[in-house]
């Protein structure tokens, strides 16, 4: 009985999430829907342009005059405009389609995250983050955008969401790889987030030390990544040399990872500055679970229980998965801003994946804790909510594009 509960309610999920995708892709299409902000302005248009273009120049696209600037678009690799360039070949409005991608990623992101929660934690809380990470501030400044960040986001979780399952079915190590050159492929360098994030999950997962390396094909898997990078990024440099006749990765290199970039002033100072600048944006753009997560963090902290494995009072499957998901939560947001406090430069986008991993945190905790909360989940404990949210929220910022302030942070 509770099995066939479990898929009415997955298939009902399915297709509010499916209505809504369908209805906010045709809104889009229909009001000729186009951001302000710059950074959308820009892949939206270049997608729409490379959309003309022969399929094998694809991998070519240039800057077409958007920002005033000229010659090869060599920014990231051409990941992010494919899927546009495509609706866009199937009749979708063109400078529309990067909107309509986006859109897609921000669904598989967010179901990704409520299934991956659900390993971990009662299905209560976990079907909650559907509809609360929804709320995030900085879910409100990417709400409709042609932006990398949730397309980097959606690789991220299907690569997580793919260890988890390898750790008991091999075949799913492939969606480890894939999630990985996805994230490659669209944002380059920064795939390095990926073997982080699921390095961090199989640590997070054992039951004790000696069990970390159980499952060997998930390891295999992320010991896999760097090798199928570098082969694809051999593939992409000889094709994209072979259609334009010039190196793409000379070209990236110098604008992502210069030379001097570790010689800019001294490191200590820039490295201190930069991981203040970090974690004020995590407790902004993940509020209010950011405090939260961060309070539970502290009493965790205060208790000894500093390894997934601290079970000390756990007295069932479902707290230890809970204890668990958190201490991953933790320790991978920590890496990842730690690395990126690292570079030579700073941005808020560069650490996304860490406002929702906080948030998921900081969620289920709050709504374990505080009754009122708990009640009002319990309330919107309905498959089609998550849908229903999405949707109202989408046609808040359409009805009001250009209205209401963003929230913002300082940038210096």
């Amino acid at each position: 009985m509770q099995d066939s509960t479990g898929r009415s309610r997955a298939r009902t999920a399915a297709a509010a999430w499916t209505a809504a995708l369908a209805l906010t892709i045709a809104l889009i299409g229909a009001t000729h829907y186009k951001s302000p902000d710059d950074d959308s302005f820009l892949y939206a248009g270049i997608s729409a342009r490379l959309s003309e273009l022969p399929v094998r120049q694809w991998i070519a696209p240039e800057w077409w005059g958007f920002w005033t600037l000229h010659g090869p678009y060599c920014e990231h690799p051409v990941g992010l405009f494919i899927l546009p360039a495509t609706l866009a070949r199937l009749g979708f409005p063109a400078e529309q389609a990067a909107y309509a991608a986006n859109a897609l990623y921000q669904v598989l992101s967010l179901v990704l995250a409520a299934s991956i929660a659900a390993r971990v934690t009662g299905q209560l809380e976990a079907r909650a983050l559907g509809w609360l990470l929804q709320l995030l501030p900085i879910a409100f400044v990417f709400r409709v955008r042609a932006n990398h960040e949730y397309a980097v986001l959606a690789g991220v979780l299907l690569a997580l969401y793919s260890a988890e399952r390898a750790r008991t079915r091999a075949a799913w190590t492939i969606g480890m790889v894939a999630g990985f050159l996805g994230v490659l492929l669209v944002k380059g360098v920064f795939a390095l987030v990926v073997p982080v994030v699921c390095a961090a999950w199989l640590v997070a997962r054992a039951d004790r030390p000696s069990a970390i390396w159980r499952p060997w094909p998930a390891w295999a898997a992320l010991a896999a990544m760097p090798v199928a990078g570098a082969l694809v990024t051999w593939g992409y440099e000889a094709e994209y040399a072979a259609v334009t006749g010039r190196s793409f990765l000379a070209v990236y290199q110098s604008r992502q990872l210069p030379q001097d970039a570790m010689s800019q002033g001294s490191l200590v100072p820039r490295t201190a500055y930069s991981l203040v600048w970090y974690f004020a944006r995590v407790i902004w753009y993940a509020a209010p679970w950011s405090v939260v997560a961060g309070a539970a963090a502290v009493r965790a902290f205060r208790s000894g229980r500093l390894w997934p494995w601290s079970q000390a009072g756990a007295t069932d499957r479902n707290e230890t998965g809970s204890w668990q998901g958190a201490w991953f939560a933790v320790a991978a947001s920590l890496a990842l801003v730690t690395a990126f406090s690292l570079a030579h430069r700073k941005a808020d986008r560069y650490i996304f994946p860490v406002y929702f991993l906080v948030s998921a945190l900081g969620g289920v905790v709050a709504v374990r804790r505080f009754g009122a909360l708990r009640r009002l989940t319990e309330r919107l404990d309905r498959p089609w909510v998550p849908a229903a949210v999405y949707m109202c929220l989408f046609l808040l910022r359409l009805v009001t594009l250009g209205k209401l302030p963003e929230f913002t942070f300082w940038r210096s």
